[in-house]
């Protein structure tokens, strides 16, 4: 049998300043830097897993920034 691929899109989305950089970037790059500036629109890292011997995985990470949602109450 040949070489597998597959290629797996993660979304790390949360509230600001809680740790999705550093959480993203200690598992992509086994790095930590303690003044992260905040993440504008979305960051990319991508993370090769072997998982077999036949078979290589691919996390593409997406850093979200935080999106407020404005939810309109009715009067």
């Amino acid at each position: 049998m040949g070489q597998r691929d597959r290629m797996f899109k993660v979304l790390v989305v949360g509230d600001a300043t809680v740790g999705k950089t550093s959480l993203v970037q200690r598992y992509a790059n086994d790095s930590f830097n303690r003044h992260y500036k905040s993440t504008v629109g979305v960051d990319f890292a991508l993370k090769v897993v072997q998982w077999s011997e036949s078979e290589t995985v691919r996390l593409q990470l997406w850093d979200i920034a935080e999106v407020p949602l404005k939810i309109k109450q009715k009067s």
